[in-house]
């Protein structure tokens, strides 16, 4: 089917089901394409993420309501706010869309993209904003919602402060959504993956082990194993499933090899995010959170740091 120009789902100016005019393309991942729209009524603008045509017949509705219904109730400053799980048409094609906050910054990525490392105040800071999020869901009451997906695409940052606020998006999708598809860069999500989700099973311990690892690349610049691909692309699921199993049998290389400022008590904090054992890492966000934050020996680890600061 013909998505219009630059092949995007949607373009500028469509109007989706009455309600929202699509303002631009922002970007797009393994399981969809995120625009920002304007409600044509109450004037705001919010970000959309619409499912993909590939998995437009292999979404069960029922799942999707559901999940749905629960992601909304998941509100927390450290959380991308969903509002509204719905369907819209176009080419004879039912596509899925979440519509979510509109969060005015850029995601992690950018960020490391550009500073490749980290000062240690500024990633933790980031990382405790992004464990205050995810420890509500793992606690949340009707039983815990885990991420699944976890990475620094997820992971925005809001300027609108006088320091950069984390705040955890994508809730929900990769549960919406089999991660087991073989869709376009999917594989790169597996770097992210504790060694039990490679087994389908995904807990709060996962989330964990995949936010020690984002908290060790935007302090080092490297994940925490040394993939050897063999020019395997990252769609070649099994290719890239089998290269990281295959590299992690050797234990983590210590973070302060590639960051002289970890101490050891943080490094020890780090590599127990780490563990390839589910019964040795913390068991949840809220446990992780905790001991990064005593660590720190403060809720704010970065004290006066962010005057003269600019990461943008």
């Amino acid at each position: 089917m013909t998505h219009g120009k630059n092949n995007n789902i949607l373009s500028k100016g469509e109007i989706i089901n009455n309600t929202y005019e699509v303002l631009f393309f922002e970007g797009e991942g393994a399981f969809g394409e995120v625009f920002r729209v304007k409600h044509i009524i109450l004037k705001e603008n919010f970000a959309i993420k619409v499912f993909k045509e590939k998995y437009t017949n292999e979404v069960d509705p029922k799942i999707v309501l559901q999940e749905g219904k629960i992601l909304m109730k998941l509100t927390h400053e450290n959380v991308v706010r969903v509002f509204d799980v719905n369907t819209f048409k176009k080419n004879d094609v039912d596509y899925y869309f979440m519509v979510m906050n509109y969060v005015s910054g850029e995601s992690l990525t950018k960020l490391i993209n550009r500073k490749i490392q980290l000062d240690l105040p500024v990633a933790t800071s980031i990382m405790i904003d992004v464990l205050k999020g995810l420890s509500v869901a793992h606690q949340n009451k009707l039983y815990a919602i885990v991420h699944r997906d976890i990475n620094s695409d997820n992971i925005l940052l809001s300027y609108d402060d006088y320091k950069p606020f984390g705040i955890l998006g994508d809730f929900g999708i990769a549960t919406l959504v089999d991660q087991r598809k073989s869709l376009p860069g999917a594989g790169g999500r597996y770097l992210y993956f504790a060694p039990e989700c490679f087994l389908d099973l995904c807990l709060p311990t996962s989330d964990v082990f995949s936010a020690g690892v984002v908290l060790y690349k935007i302090l080092t610049g490297v994940h925490p194993w040394s993939y050897d691909f063999d020019g395997t692309t990252r769609d070649d699921m099994e290719g890239v499933k089998k290269a990281v199993n295959s590299s992690r049998k050797k234990s983590p290389i210590m973070p302060s090899i590639y960051n002289e400022n970890i101490n050891k008590e943080f490094e020890n904090v780090m590599m127990k995010s780490l563990e390839k054992k589910m019964d040795k890492r913390y068991p949840n966000a809220d446990s992780f959170l905790r001991a990064l934050k005593n660590v720190c020996k403060t809720e704010d680890p970065s004290g006066g740091y962010w005057q003269d600061q600019a990461l943008y």
